[in-house]
């Protein structure tokens, strides 16, 4: 069965598990300045990282069926 790549939940599940990665990665990676703004980097990026996982699992395991 063939994945379309421009199905919207790749396109959005692409981007905020790129920006989930992002976020954790800079709230890890950052020099140790205020607590809150590591915490919400790092909780925000979760968030976002779990929702564009999910739109992926979707997009993988239930295809858009064809009317053809």
């Amino acid at each position: 069965m063939k994945k379309n790549i421009l199905d919207l939940r790749f396109i959005i599940g692409a981007f905020f598990s790129l920006i989930g990665i992002l976020l954790c990665g800079y709230a890890y990676f950052a020099p140790s300045g205020e607590v809150s703004v590591h915490q919400i980097n790092w909780h925000s990026g979760l968030v976002y990282l779990l929702f564009g996982l999910l739109m992926l699992f979707l997009w993988f395991f239930f295809p858009v069926q064809s009317k053809d």
